[in-house]
């Protein structure tokens, strides 16, 4: 004996495949569409968070920088860390920049405070701030800083600063310890002056050191690659 709707029920159908092709091609689509926002959402995510690192990079090189200049007495500003002489006249001489001219490599000196109202120039430490270009097509590589103590303090008056780092900063480029990361200097050529690349620092009256540049940062998490930079300019000025 059949019961009522038993024929109905046998003939209840399922999915054809032409039916489950598109359902399935319309879940690809939608899987590489969310998988693409949630893509670009980890890319502003990174490029975001990779610029609150170089703001706090930069926020302790500035803080730093600032510091070491103004217990400082004077400095001297050189065209990178491996170029400290001159030739004038056949001579070799301290090749440091005057007023208007720029140079990668700072040097910050400091004179024995018990001597330094006296007219004699001891000098008891010194601090140097340099970039070291490792891409010279995009002009950057990193910022170092040493900090070396005179244990014998030197007369800074009687000696050119060229012989005295010659003699104390013995280390190579790379020896140092970077700062920051990825600094490109952006400081233009003067009148009396042409680089082949714009450098950190520019020598302002003698007095003070305008400091520009633009300092980036790649960062890199779950495969997702992002890049943020910012550009900074100040002055430091040495107490005198």
């Amino acid at each position: 004996m059949r019961l009522p709707g038993s024929n109905r029920a046998g003939r209840r159908r399922g999915f054809t495949l032409v039916e489950i092709l598109i359902a399935v091609t319309v879940m690809g689509f939608a899987t590489i569409g969310i998988g693409a926002f949630i893509r670009q959402a980890l890319m502003t995510y990174y490029s975001v968070r990779a610029e609150h690192l170089i703001n706090r990079d930069v926020r302790a090189f500035t803080n730093r920088i600032t510091m070491d200049a103004v217990t400082a007495n004077y400095f001297c500003l050189y065209p990178d860390f491996n170029t400290r002489t001159a030739i004038v006249d056949g001579a070799v001489v301290d090749g440091s920049l005057v007023d208007g001219q720029v140079g990668d490599f700072l040097v910050l000196a400091y004179v024995d405070p018990a001597q330094a109202g006296t007219g004699t120039g001891m000098l008891v430490k010194l601090v140097g701030y340099y970039r070291e270009v490792t891409d010279s097509t995009l002009n950057i590589g990193p910022v170092r800083r040493f900090e070396i103590a005179l244990t014998t303090p030197v007369d800074g008056r009687s000696a050119p600063m060229f012989q005295i780092l010659n003699t104390y900063v013995t280390g190579g480029v790379a020896s140092y310890p970077a700062i920051t990361q990825l600094a490109q200097g952006l400081t233009a050529n003067t009148a009396t002056q042409t680089v082949a690349t714009p450098p950190l620092f520019y020598n302002r009256l003698n007095r003070s050191v305008m400091i520009r540049a633009q300092i980036s940062a790649p960062l890199t998490e779950k495969g997702v690659t992002a890049q943020a930079g910012s550009t900074y300019n100040f002055t430091i000025s040495p107490r005198g």
